[in-house]
């Protein structure tokens, strides 16, 4: 019998940190929050609803970190964006999309795609004159 309670605790438990997770995505997206370069977990916990310890065992059993999350949602600004971005400099490109500096918009940028800023910002601006 405590075989199954527990069980019932860790599916319940998993559906909890799910719920953080849409709610936190839902937040995000609809309020842009992903676009502040000064964001915290704590921030985001508070305008859920929960503390940061449930946050982050939420992030991280599905993989990755406060930082990831938000990158993801900030390379996808970058990505739909990223034709209105041209003559500007990577710097201002990188503090728009909600990145601290063009470093960490290159970093997330090559794990998400496998290419650098300039690489996609060539390949953006070829492809827009090809239309």
């Amino acid at each position: 019998m405590a075989f199954l309670s527990r069980g019932g605790n860790a599916a319940g438990r998993r559906l909890k940190r799910a719920r953080i997770l849409y709610r936190a995505t839902e937040i995000i997206v609809r309020d842009s929050l992903f676009l502040d370069t000064g964001l915290r977990s704590s921030d985001l916990a508070k305008a859920i609803g929960t503390n940061r310890t449930y946050l982050w065992q939420a992030l991280h059993e599905r993989g990755f970190g406060f930082q990831e999350y938000l990158s993801r949602f900030r390379i996808c600004y970058f990505i739909e964006n990223a034709a209105g971005f041209s003559g500007m400099q990577g710097m201002e490109i990188a503090e728009r999309c909600g990145f601290n500096d063009k470093k960490a918009l290159n970093k997330y940028l090559k794990k998400a795609l496998g290419v650098t800023f300039t690489e996609y910002m060539k390949w953006n601006s070829k492809r827009r004159g090809s239309t």
